[in-house]
């Protein structure tokens, strides 16, 4: 029951601070500003800044590469330690992102 208490609210607030959407509220949706040329490093995406390393899985759609101006989904994941890292940057179509 816990977790119901504290998911709610975190994905409340993650609509009104435009961090999520009502279709899916467990990645963060938005269009890449600025990205590393070898996919490990700092990603723009939406205004926020993401780091990628080894761990994240960079998902392009089959007949186009991910740049700037592409839609894409973050995913993140806690690591053994407790850390929050970036776990996929996913390509998905335009009208995903407003």
């Amino acid at each position: 029951m816990k977790l119901v208490k504290v998911l709610l609210p975190l994905a409340a607030a993650g609509l009104i601070m435009g961090t999520a959407s009502a279709r899916d509220y467990d990645g963060f949706y938005g269009k890449v500003e600025q990205m590393p040329a070898t996919g490990n490093g700092d990603w723009v995406i939406g205004g926020k800044t993401f780091k990628a390393d080894q761990r994240t899985k960079i998902d392009h759609r089959r007949d186009q590469k991910i740049g700037v101006g592409s839609c894409v989904k973050v995913e993140g994941d806690i690591d053994r330690e407790g850390n929050f890292f970036v776990s996929e940057i996913e390509q998905k179509r335009d009208n995903r992102c407003r």
